[in-house]
């Protein structure tokens, strides 16, 4: 089978595939039936999507090599977002809350697991080698620096960076009609 059987295989499992939709042979999408990708939208070689609960990802997103989508929640990608190389979204996690074990190889009565929701906006950029924790929101518009970790929501069209994510500065609204 070739890698373009592999992908246009791959899907038809998906919840909803838009047109124009590229998924990159090498990339790894685990529980595809549900997510649901817009049209036009792109993820990269090497990539690993796990759909949890559910995975929605607008129009014109892009998912770039090395990316991580793990937890087991729920994930909400607006039009035109894109998550650059390397970056992190984590829709669950486990904690020591209540004295329990962090291994994920345990049983879930010996664990901890927050599950939840992360939404980025249309238009908002999440930089290379960036962590987002579950339950956060990132706005319409915001970038997140290289590198930074998210744990807490981040106002729209604002620039944001660092350990733990601060707000720098803002960014314009973009001024191109929606395609």
């Amino acid at each position: 089978m070739t890698n373009e059987n592999t992908c246009e295989n791959l899907k038809n499992k998906l919840k909803k595939c838009g047109n124009n939709v590229k998924i990159y042979p090498l990339s790894k999408i685990i529980t595809p039936e549900v997510i649901e990708i817009g049209n036009n939208s792109m993820i990269d070689d090497f990539s690993f999507i796990n759909g949890g609960k559910r995975i929605k990802i607008g129009k014109y997103a892009h998912i770039a090599s090395f990316v991580s989508i793990i937890g087991g929640g729920e994930l909400e990608l607006g039009d035109y977002t894109v998550l650059a190389c390397g970056s992190r979204i984590l829709t669950g996690t486990d904690t020591y809350h209540g004295g329990k074990r962090m291994s994920t190889a345990l049983p879930l009565e010996q664990r901890n697991v927050i599950r939840g929701k992360v939404e980025i906006k249309k238009d908002a950029f999440v930089g290379t080698n960036a962590v987002i924790h579950p339950n956060v929101k990132i706005g319409e518009g915001a970038v997140i620096g290289s590198c930074s970790l998210v744990t807490k929501d981040i106002e729209p069209w604002s620039i944001n960076i660092g350990v733990p994510c601060k707000k720098i500065g803002y960014r314009p609204d973009v001024t191109v009609e929606d395609i």
